[in-house]
């Protein structure tokens, strides 16, 4: 995950801090953690950029992983969470420097009033925000300031690079069919009271054939009904919901599906005429659907499926700008500076007088009973 980019603006805020367990002890923030073609990486600016994402995370996400969040390894593939975000920190902060180093061949340019504004930001930042909270983040005027300063080159950086992508995205290419659906799961009980016992102890086979009655239901009431949408009414007759799905051609190979519906449903969808339900069950692995065509050329669809290869071909130019920009790096990491940066220290987001909360502002409670407190 890369550093969130933010404005100037965008960086004021309230977070608290929840508990201390050891912190990172006593840091140099003047250290080199890295060097990007001999320019420096200060450790405080990395250890600011570290614990600035880190609140994000215990925000959100120590709730569903909980405590030992940080010492986990939540994809498998050996790499804890800690350092799973202190190498995407590192690979953030070069590419950022790296940009800043190719300004030139784009006539990027950063101002002394845009750097001023960055300044006054991390002042306000770090009022506040209390004085635990910005030791545990090594947070300085001047670190948060080059922070924001990057995040306004790579912003910059971004729109000039992707300036001549080509956006003539012909309909051919990005036409889209809308259609409607119901689909009925074969592992739920079609019975009304799920958690009953009797519910519990029905087999697979037996839901299956509720699934299949419930979905037959469905689809004989939606081609008898008379309402303006039929399937609608019949999906709320019988407690199930209506979606709709939009697809183009490609989606109908297996490899380049990316509407997340099996592919046998989009390829019954595919013979339809606009209007047209599909007159029998289309069973999948785990599901019974009921389909019908709403729109042979979906124009909005369409146009959201043009922005959304727009987008690709500007993420992907991006992408290979800044991959040949690291290939010919002279790219050092100290790795004995960089390895007592840890995330012990728990942030949390506080609330605003308006009851909502900002992105960035924190406070540190030093024992584990008194966090534990503040969780409850």
């Amino acid at each position: 995950m890369k550093l969130k980019r933010l404005s100037a603006l965008a960086l004021a805020g309230v977070i608290t801090a929840g508990m201390a367990l050891t912190g990172c002890g006593s840091l140099d923030p003047e250290a080199t953690v890295a060097t990007v073609n001999g320019t420096p990486i200060s450790l405080g600016l990395a250890n600011f950029a570290a614990q600035f994402t880190a609140v994000d995370y215990d925000t959100y996400y120590m709730s569903y992983f909980g405590q030992d969040m940080w010492s986990s390894d939540p994809s498998g593939n050996g790499v804890t969470m800690t350092e799973s975000v202190k190498n995407n920190i590192l690979d953030t902060l070069e590419e950022y420097y790296l940009l800043e180093q190719h300004m030139a061949d784009y006539g990027v340019e950063i101002t002394d009033e845009e750097v001023q504004e960055a300044r006054a930001a991390a002042a306000q930042f770090i009022a506040d925000n209390t004085d635990e909270a910005i030791k545990a983040m090594s947070a300085t005027e001047d670190d948060i300031t080059e922070f924001l300063r990057l995040n306004l080159i790579q912003s910059k950086m971004n729109d000039a690079i992707i300036a001549d992508v080509d956006t003539n995205v012909p309909d051919e290419d990005c036409a889209q069919k809308t259609f409607s659906y119901v689909r009925v799961s074969k592992t739920a009980s079609a019975s009304s009271d799920a958690d009953s016992e009797d519910a519990e102890e029905k087999t697979d086979e037996q839901k299956a054939a509720e699934a299949k009655e419930k979905a037959q239901k469905i689809l004989d009431a939606a081609l008898a009904g008379s309402q303006e949408d039929p399937l609608q009414a019949a999906a709320d007759d019988n407690d199930a919901n209506k979606s709709t799905c939009a697809y183009g051609t490609t989606d109908l190979n297996e490899d380049d599906n990316s509407t997340y519906l099996e592919l046998e449903v989009l390829q019954a969808a595919e013979k339809l005429g606009e209007g047209e339900f599909e007159k029998t069950l289309i069973e999948t692995d785990n599901y019974f659907y009921i389909i019908r065509m709403d729109s042979l050329f979906d124009q909005d669809a369409t146009d959201r499926k043009r922005e959304s290869i727009i987008s690709d071909r500007e993420e992907e130019l991006y992408d290979k700008t800044v991959e040949g920009y690291k290939e010919a790096a002279d790219w050092t990491i100290n790795d004995k500076v960089w390895e007592p940066v840890n995330f012990d220290t728990i942030y949390t987001k506080a609330k605003t007088n308006t009851d909502s909360t900002s992105d960035t502002d924190a406070n540190t409670e030093e024992s584990a009973d008194t966090n534990a407190s503040a969780e409850e």
